[in-house]
């Protein structure tokens, strides 16, 4: 088979341009756009209409790779396509997993249709044990309709069940099903899970998500989809900040703040920097070393309308795994998880709040945190084998907490006790 040249891109249904190969340097890829398309129709928020092609500079352009599978579902593609396309590229991929991706842009090769995405009962899935098996055949069936990036094994599917499936145009995944290696990540699904119920309790916009019986699958309900069904613009911050994926861990939390106001509209900037404060706060409270560009989006019906930060995702406790783990990017200087004056001082001078509002937010961390920990404790109670694991991330919590965000001259005595008997039990 030879190498592919071009894909058409679409903007939901739209098509709105071409992505082909250079003539002239090699590796190299530009992107036109249609005669006559209209500035809603923009592919990126960095790349308004314009007759002169877009050169991407020895690679897809940002916004093209941001979905781009990596890791385990990356490497399922390989054996399966390497044999059969000559050269297995960025343009190759894209030609296989474009017609189903994350936001409302579709590759495909050009007047070949979008294809709907198999349906699957979702909630059956979730109840059945040995999810091992289980996921190796849904990633076997479902890995070409997986435009998603990140490391950990994943898919998109579509839930038979979901309400807005009749109502899209394109009947596409409704949910990101995630399983991990239990041996290098143990409990990693059940770790999200309560991460995010912590965002959740804090009372930040959050992604929905449900834990599999046995606590091997996770899945997250895609929040790119509007009530109407058509698909959201969606970019991560490393496609606004013009890098690659593997420039994620670049630059500071300070400065991802300055992009922030650089994207989201004026009316929505003081509650997204509100929630992006809060947000920063928790990963340092959940130890979470992995908070990276990529974790942080935008969501837009189309370029020319209100652009409004994305709910939180991907939250995960790191140091159970890599104990000695940082920040994903530097704050006040350092990738040390910091104290809480570092985050005060954060919050005042990068995100423009105001004192009394700085505390308000790492009170709030600090409530939605120690809810997640009660309620976790309830689900050790009642699900046996999970009682050591909620013990470990209980005490990261505790020492991010107490770290982070807690101020020990106003807590209670109630409160320090029961950090130090945490604290103990995690040592024994």
């Amino acid at each position: 088979m030879s190498a592919l040249r071009e894909l058409e891109v679409s903007s939901a249904t739209t098509p709105v341009g071409t992505l082909y190969r250079s003539d002239r340097v090699d590796g190299d890829y530009l992107f036109s756009y249609r005669e006559q398309c209209s500035s809603e129709q923009a592919v990126s928020l960095t790349m308004p209409i314009r007759r002169e092609p877009y050169d991407s500079m020895n690679t897809v352009h940002p916004i093209f790779e941001m979905n781009l599978p990596e890791g385990a579902l990356l490497e399922r593609l390989r054996l399966l396509f390497a044999k059969t396309i000559e050269d297995f590229d960025d343009l190759a991929l894209l030609s296989i997993v474009g017609r189903s991706q994350i936001g409302r842009l579709r590759y495909a090769t050009t007047g070949k249709p979008l294809q709907d995405v198999p349906a699957q009962n979702l909630k059956s899935l979730l109840a059945r044990r040995g999810s091992e098996d289980l996921f190796e055949s849904l990633l076997e069936e479902y890995a070409t309709y997986s435009g998603i990036s990140g490391i950990q094994p994943k898919v998109l599917l579509r839930d038979a069940a979901a309400g807005t499936l009749e109502r899209t145009t394109v009947r596409g995944a409704t949910h990101i099903l995630k399983s991990f290696d239990p041996k290098a990540f143990y409990e990693l699904a059940a770790n999200e899970y309560f991460c995010l119920r912590a965002a959740g309790l804090t009372g930040l916009p959050v992604a929905k998500a449900e834990l599999s019986a046995d606590r091997r699958l996770l899945a997250v309900e895609r929040f790119d989809i509007a009530a109407n069904g058509e698909y959201l613009g969606f970019e991560d911050f490393c496609v606004l900040s013009g890098l690659r994926p593997d420039g994620r861990y670049s630059g500071s939390y300070e400065t991802l703040m300055t992009r922030i106001g650089q994207f989201i509209s004026p009316a929505e900037l003081p509650s997204a920097t509100e929630v992006f404060f809060t947000l920063v706060a928790l990963n340092c409270a959940l130890e979470n070393g992995d908070a990276h560009l990529k974790n942080f989006s935008v969501l837009y019906e189309n370029p020319e309308r209100t652009v409004r930060l994305a709910p939180a995702y991907d939250i995960v406790s790191t140091t159970p795994y890599r104990p000695r783990d940082s920040l994903a990017l530097s704050l006040g200087g350092s990738k040390a998880f910091p104290v809480r004056a570092v985050l005060v001082k954060f919050g005042r001078t990068a995100c423009g709040l105001p004192p009394r509002l700085v505390h308000e937010l790492l009170d709030r961390v600090s409530r939605g945190v120690r809810g997640a920990i009660e309620e976790m404790r309830k689900y050790a109670k009642e699900r046996p084998g999970f009682d050591k694991a909620a013990r470990h991330l209980e005490a990261t919590f505790v020492r991010g907490l107490a770290r982070s965000i807690e101020d020990p001259a106003t807590s209670s005595p109630v409160r320090r006790s029961a950090s130090k008997r945490s604290t103990r039990r995690s040592g024994s």
